[in-house]
């Protein structure tokens, strides 16, 4: 079954050698940087490719350290998504980047890869490698813009916070194999059930629950958050803000339903990540009523929204789970629609700041309602997505018995309507502090009105996003 174990792993592989064949490229015949991000997004289509063959197959590859279900292939499908939506982002963007280099546009391949990794890890030490691939690229895509402070200040904090991350997840995986003496996830879950959860294995989940909740930066592991989004570079803010915490929920799904579903585990995480939750999303939605940044406060958003994902992930239940992968779809829409927008400003030295939106919908409409609907949708209001992954997790967790975490849920939604609304305001009914109308490329118009169209339709018409859902979390540990 050779041919069958190399088309399997066929996305990560045309990631990873698009992406050094495209670096040795720029080398040698220096390309110009916009056709090798034209370049990096048929990389992205051709990977897609290679999954649609085999998109219902199920497999355990590689002595059982590689899995292919249908979670691992609508993981995949989301990465490579985000992917193309990074590397749009950054065509925009352009005249950001330094020296307009292609590496820009390349790197995120690799990052991308290991995504894609992740998504079908069934080891704990290829999840450690596939988690270094996208922590280690996006510590450079960060620093990237070496002339500026504020990069340079976000790198190294991610740097520090990510080493550290990484030390702690080291630790869980040499405790779990110094007592079961694997690092399989099916061999962890047969020890577990035939010997007892003891000190060490709780010990061993401990630190790995310190270490995934650094990228989905649920507090009190978020603290590189706002500092690292205000200061990278914006396509990467996005990426970090959907593509990053993604994956780390993908990874909770992955450990939390395998290795470690059994009812003596569940009885200790499942506890411990509803307090993760309730402090989520409490200090992420206060921490960003007085923030001016628009970055800034999208960093902090990010925390609440990881604290509405564990919400869904402590319910413990098949509904908690999709719910989880539909709010993640839910919130790639509308994170990616306000950063095209802050990017779009960018161009004119704007977009820093609420102020900097004043009066948006003078001088481009279609700017104005754009961001306005993502932050209706990240605020939770009907009829959005946003709303719809809200109401299913608060769902999920009630049927449950989690009464008090649902309340809390509530009132700090609640009270982050305000700063989502502050951004409405300014653009809406304030006088513009920039003149002058906002000229859009075709498609890039064409992008906004489909993100837009999307955000409305399958809030409305929820149905079919989430049947797929419900397909991919049956399908995890097939």
């Amino acid at each position: 079954m050779q041919e069958g174990l190399w088309i399997l792993g066929a996305p990560e592989v045309t990631l990873a050698v698009g992406g050094v064949l495209l670096l040795l490229a720029e080398s040698v015949a220096k390309l110009q940087s916009r056709a090798v991000g034209v370049l990096v997004l048929g990389v992205y289509l051709i990977a897609g490719l290679c999954m649609l063959p085999f998109a219902t197959t199920g497999a355990v590859l590689w002595g059982g350290i590689y899995t292919w279900d249908r979670f691992a292939v609508s993981g995949k499908a989301f990465f490579l998504l985000t992917g193309m939506l990074v590397t749009y982002l950054s065509l925009e963007g352009e005249g950001k980047i330094p020296a307009a280099r292609a590496e820009f546009y390349i790197l995120p391949l690799f990052c991308t890869a290991g995504m894609a990794l992740l998504c079908s890890v069934r080891d704990f030490v290829l999840l450690f490698v596939a988690l270094e691939l996208v922590t280690i690229t996006l510590l450079i895509l960060v620093a990237y813009r070496r002339a500026d402070a504020a990069s340079l200040e976000a790198g190294v904090k991610y740097l520090i916070v990510g080493g550290l991350a990484t030390a702690f997840l080291v630790m869980g995986i040499a405790y779990l194999f110094g007592a079961t003496g694997s690092t399989q996830f099916d061999e962890v879950a047969r020890y577990a059930e035939s010997e007892g959860v003891g000190p060490v294995l709780l010990l061993g989940l401990a630190f790995l629950l310190v270490g995934l909740g650094f990228k989905a930066a649920a507090v009190p592991f978020h603290i590189w958050a706002p500092d690292v989004y205000q200061g990278a570079p914006t396509p990467i803010t996005a990426y970090l803000s959907v593509g990053s915490k993604a994956a780390g929920f993908v990874v909770l799904l992955r450990v939390l339903l395998l290795p470690f579903w059994n009812s003596a585990f569940q009885r200790h995480w499942v506890p411990l990540i509803g307090l993760l939750a309730a402090l989520s999303v409490v200090l992420g939605n206060l921490a960003a009523l007085p923030q001016r940044n628009v970055k800034r406060l999208l960093g902090y958003s990010s925390i609440s929204h990881a604290g509405f994902l564990l919400i869904g992930l402590a319910s413990h239940s098949f509904l908690g789970f999709a719910s989880m992968l539909y709010y993640i779809l839910a919130y790639l829409v509308a994170t990616f629609t306000a950063f095209l927008v802050l990017v779009l400003l960018e161009q004119d030295k704007e977009g820093k700041t609420i102020t900097d939106l004043s009066g948006l919908v003078q001088r481009s409409p279609l700017l104005a309602w754009s961001m306005a609907l993502a932050m209706v949708s990240l605020a939770g209001i009907p009829p959005l997505m946003g709303f719809f992954g809200k109401l299913l997790v608060f769902l999920a967790a009630w049927q449950s018995g989690l009464h008090v975490l649902v309340f809390i849920g509530v009132a700090a939604a609640a009270a982050g309507i305000y700063y989502y609304v502050s951004v409405v305001r300014a653009m809406f009914w304030s006088d513009p502090v920039h003149q002058g109308p906002i000229v859009l490329h075709p498609a890039t118009r064409g992008l906004l009105v489909v993100l837009n169209v999307g955000s409305i339709l399958f809030g409305f018409y929820a149905k079919p996003i989430l049947a797929l859902a419900a397909g991919a979390v049956a399908g995890i540990g097939g």
